[in-house]
């Protein structure tokens, strides 16, 4: 197969020149990526000390960067659930990968907002310059394998995906779907001869560090290693054909294993928490994907009909949810049904193109077992419901899909256009009008309005949590109404699952008593004292080192207004801090000379219940 760049023919490009190009074209790319979203996201009015997300999840992402920062790591924080601390132990997070970067993010800036939006916009061009290197794998050409990373990273999924933080970061799909042609081809672990051991040793390092960003993506390249060590087996028919295959399967498992083994550590010790993370079989259905979605135009499309076509299936058809987020856009639709045509209508074995057949078998397996009703139910059933959200699969079909229409694209003027190869400008061209397409289709005009609604906001908690740290005294807490469960939680009125978790975020000397692990005895208290009569938790409150009580209004049906006369009067006087929207109070509870004792360190939590005496029933 031939493989040209940027228009330059084989036979008069120089090593040097070849070298060079080698290098401009991910450098060009990388930073092309990088200013598309940072333009995308707001450009020159986007403050980057002001997060990108500051709601929902986005918040659960935010206090899980502070707690990087704060602590050696993500388990254990001293301030959220105070006096008893918080631990995380109960709900897995096997993205070690993304954690470690999140914390020198972090640990740099001395900002969680920060941080996070620093890895968000990396996730540009981190992951073109994935999908980049694999299509040159491929045997695509420069320009066309430039396309392929620009279009692969300004994928909807990337945009629509901001709240789920770490799947922004897709860069492992088109590295696994590589890894898997390898197997596909037979030359995984017996390839780079020349390096010897070294190579294979990269190749186990490698699959070991991709199974660090995520379960889900991990177990997609399992899947797509599985496919291509059949189609190889069918392929040579010869038993140790599928060894490759099993050991890559093998590595990439004991990397997820790894990521989980505290997890599963503290789990021996103390049991199985059943509030959290509980799933369902059922919801392999409830979340798989939808070929309909794949294939339709983005949620929000700048073209009006096709925005409308969306939204009419949004709210026409049931189990729509995070699956909105899966469209490939036109080109990877083009893509899509390309190699549908492949798979279904190959031609002569002798004569097809092994690339091709390869991209079709993998994403033929990937829809087959993710869609709603495949694989991914027996799964479930069978084995495990925690691989709920099979939808995510997309980003791989995604690649498959971009870099198929690449390849044909590549095929045509091979065969239609053969002068092209050696112009420049019509190659480049090309490539020019499919990222300019990408653009139009795949992305949105900027959301300044959001972006300043969301600075409106981060700055007022800032503000406000400021003013009750200078009140309160250092190192004592902060007991907060109306209790919320942690994580994964049940909106409260108006309070949304993390909302609560803003009181921790914008503090550097106080403790709150949002974040105890649900369903563990400091919950449990916590659960139990919200349920108390008002006077009796301040005493209580007092008697375990709380300084002060926090309201958030939203949660009552009443704006507040009942327990804010019922403290007014236990307390002797008005709040002592509004927040500048309203929407939070304060209180202090040393008004007036009150005791607070503080809960000396290493307590225990049985210790610290003996202390508070009361006892939740």
């Amino acid at each position: 197969m031939t493989d040209f760049a940027f228009g330059d023919s084989p036979s008069t490009r120089s090593p040097e020149k070849s070298k060079g190009l080698s290098l401009v074209a991910p450098c060009a790319l990388g930073a092309f990526s990088l200013v598309a979203g940072w333009m995308l996201m707001g450009g020159s009015q986007l403050d980057i000390r002001v997060p990108l997300i500051y709601n929902g999840d986005g918040l659960l992402m935010l206090l899980v960067i502070k707690r990087l920062m704060e602590n050696l790591w993500v388990f254990h924080s001293s301030a959220m659930g105070a006096p008893f601390g918080s631990y995380l132990y109960d709900y897995p997070i096997p993205d070690s990968g993304s954690l470690a970067a999140l914390k020198v993010f972090g640990v740099l800036s001395g900002s969680a907002a920060t941080a996070l939006n620093i890895y968000y916009l990396i996730g540009f061009p981190l992951n073109a310059l994935s999908a980049y290197f694999v299509a040159r794998r491929f045997r695509l050409s420069r320009a066309l394998s430039f396309s392929a990373g620009f279009i692969f990273t300004m994928l909807p999924f990337h945009f629509l995906r901001l709240p789920h933080l770490f799947y922004t970061w897709y860069f492992p799909a088109p590295l696994f779907i590589w890894y898997a042609y390898k197997i596909y081809i037979g030359n995984l672990f017996s390839s780079d001869k020349s390096r010897g051991l070294s190579g294979q040793i990269g190749h186990v390092a490698t699959l070991l560090v991709l199974s660090c960003f995520g379960v889900y993506y991990s177990f997609f390249g399992v899947l797509a290693f599985l496919a291509a060590t059949l189609c190889k087996y069918l392929r040579v028919r010869s038993i140790i054909s599928i060894f490759p295959g099993i050991l890559a399967v093998a590595i990439v498992t004991i990397g997820i294993v790894a990521n989980v083994a505290p997890n599963l550590a503290d789990r021996a010790r103390h049991g199985i928490n059943t509030e959290v993370a509980q799933r369902n079989p059922s919801e392999a259905e409830l979340y798989g994907l939808k070929i309909t979605q794949l294939l339709l135009p983005r949620v929000g499309h700048r073209m009006a009909p096709l925005a409308e076509l969306t939204q009419k299936y949004t709210t026409t058809f049931p189990l729509v949810n995070e699956n909105e987020t899966a469209s490939l856009g036109a080109i990877g639709s083009v893509g899509f049904l390309a190699l549908l045509l492949a798979l279904i209508a190959p031609g002569k074995e002798q004569r097809r193109d092994e690339r091709l057949y390869f991209l079709a078998a993998i994403t033929f397996v990937l829809v087959l077992f993710c869609t709603i009703g495949g694989g991914s139910v027996l799964f479930s059933i069978l084995i495990s419901p925690m691989i709920r959200a099979w939808n995510r699969v997309s980003v791989f079909i995604a690649f498959t899909s971009i870099c198929a229409a690449m390849l044909i694209t590549q095929l045509g003027i091979e065969r239609y256009a053969p002068r092209l190869r050696a112009t420049w400008p019509a190659i480049g061209g090309i490539g020019a009008i499919l990222c300019a397409i990408a653009i139009w289709d795949q992305t949105t005009p900027p959301c300044q309005a959001c972006n300043d609604a969301t600075r409106a906001e981060y700055l007022n908690d800032a503000r406000f949590i400021g003013a009750i740290e200078k009140e309160s005294p250092k190192g004592s807490a902060i007991y907060q109404l109306p209790y919320v469960r942690f994580p994964e939680a049940l909106s409260v009125g108006g309070v949304q699952s993390y909302d609560q978790a803003r009181g921790y975020l914008h503090s550097a000397s106080l403790g709150w008593s949002y974040g105890a692990m649900k369903g563990r005895a400091a919950d449990l208290f916590f659960r139990a004292l919200a349920e108390a009569p008002l006077e009796r938790q301040i005493e209580v409150a007092r008697r375990i080192g709380f300084s002060g009580i926090y309201i958030d209004r939203r949660g009552y049906a009443d704006g507040g207004a009942a327990i804010e006369a019922e403290l007014t009067r236990l307390l002797g006087g008005p709040p002592d801090l509004i927040s500048g929207n309203k929407q939070q109070i304060f209180y202090e509870l040393t008004r007036n000379g009150a005791a607070v004792a503080p809960v000396p360190a290493g307590l225990s939590v049985d210790q610290i219940i003996t202390r508070a005496g009361f006892v939740a029933r």
